[in-house]
């Protein structure tokens, strides 16, 4: 390639096309070194593509080839595993050693645990809430302040003259991972080694739906010393009781909005959080124009302008915490990357006789409203008795 490109440069008369021709070989060593030492990125890929147009050649889809590539060598390390119990390691893998045996799971599968995951619970979906993903569970410390009150003022040259109220504090908030074990799958070898994809395929979307399952109550109702810190139990009282037993009003909802400062209104990440069941009473509502106080505004449904979410551990009913609302990016969840993992036993008493394999996911989580005590960047509503 760069022989070629030397050769141009050498012709005379070096003409236009020679010059056109000499930019894309030298585009596309450019491109190709780059993903050749893994810093590939779309930019790149469509240089490569732009360059092989220039000189006659069809695109070439090389980052669905490459992906292709990685992925079936991590799929073939994990068959391996499943149905021989041999270990391969690639770059892909995780082989990490727990202390209770050795766990395995491509990195591609790790993916897919992740997706299923937010899918399930809006409190594991980043796009609603801050998601730290570690490669550990090691505690890490994240700092929190208040936004209600820091400010700022004019100063003269040479003039010290901060704000009143001196310093502003810094909360040290420690996230470290309860570890979440879901229920076990059982399959036979025959099913191992006959229907590979299908297993996969019934891993993923099984162990997406138990951790979120499982964690989710506790990110709504976590004590936060044996369990994480639930945003319910985190949040500050509004001081706003519905009007009518059991049942929301516009005025209501006002109400609790109203209760939050502005400062933390404003975050895109500001939401309501509620059970469907409240969800369901609340779509009912209309203003004063008879048009309904939810509305649909980039295909999601919102009240006052802010984002609904859905929690079936939400508590419903008369004098029920039933409806929770503020700023989620100041709910920190954090999942340790290398956590998501997957053991499989072929050893149990009663299946090994039988050729059964068991499957056991595995996840460490860990969650925390980081704001200091008495700050309301999120606040609760609860229904009248």
């Amino acid at each position: 390639m760069l022989e070629r490109a030397q050769a141009l440069l050498a012709e005379r008369p070096f003409s236009k096309q020679n010059e056109a021709e000499f930019k894309s070989w030298m585009s596309l060593f450019d491109a190709i070194e780059e993903t050749e030492n893994e810093k590939a990125n779309e930019d790149a890929l469509n240089r490569i593509n732009a360059a092989r147009q220039e000189m006659g050649f069809a695109p070439a889809d090389l980052r669905s080839t490459k992906s292709q590539a990685s992925q079936k060598e991590q799929r073939d390390a994990f068959y391996a595993y499943i149905t021989k119990g041999e270990t391969r390691s690639y770059s892909g893998l995780n082989t990490t050693i727990g202390s209770s045996g050795g766990f395995l799971i491509p990195a591609d599968f790790q993916k897919e645990l992740f997706v299923g995951i937010t899918q399930y619970s809006d409190l594991l979906n980043e796009n609603n809430i801050r998601l730290i993903r570690t490669k550990t569970g090691s505690p890490m410390t994240v700092p929190g302040y208040d936004l209600s009150v820091i400010s700022s003022s004019i100063v003269g040259q040479g003039i010290d003259n901060p704000p009143s109220g001196g310093p502003m504090a810094i909360t040290h908030n420690v996230l470290t991972g309860f570890t979440y074990k879901t229920t076990p799958i059982v399959a036979t070898l025959e099913i191992e080694q006959d229907s590979f994809e299908s297993i996969w395929s019934i891993l993923s979307q099984a162990f997406s739906v138990a951790i979120a399952r499982g964690c989710g109550s506790d990110l709504v109702n976590g004590n936060g010393t044996t369990a994480p810190q639930g945003i319910l139990t985190a949040a500050a009282n509004s001081g706003v009781t519905s009007s009518t037993s059991g049942t929301w009003s516009g005025i209501d909802l006002a109400a609790v909005y109203g209760s939050v400062n502005r400062a933390y209104r404003v975050s895109p990440k500001c939401a309501w959080l509620m059970h469907d069941t409240t969800y369901q009473q609340i779509v009912a509502l209309k203003d004063a124009n008879g048009r309904p106080l939810l509305g649909i505004r980039d295909d999601e449904e919102r009240l006052f302008g802010k984002r609904v979410l859905i929690s079936p551990d939400m508590p419903v009913g008369v004098g029920a915490k039933s409806i929770v609302f503020g700023d989620f990016s100041q709910f920190v969840v954090k999942i340790a990357g290398n956590s998501l993992s997957v053991r499989r036993s072929f050893e149990v008493p009663g299946m090994a006789e039988l050729g059964v394999a068991q499957y056991t996911g595995y996840a460490r989580i860990d969650a925390n409203l980081i704001a200091p005590n008495g700050v309301k960047p999120v606040v609760y509503a609860t229904a009248h008795v």
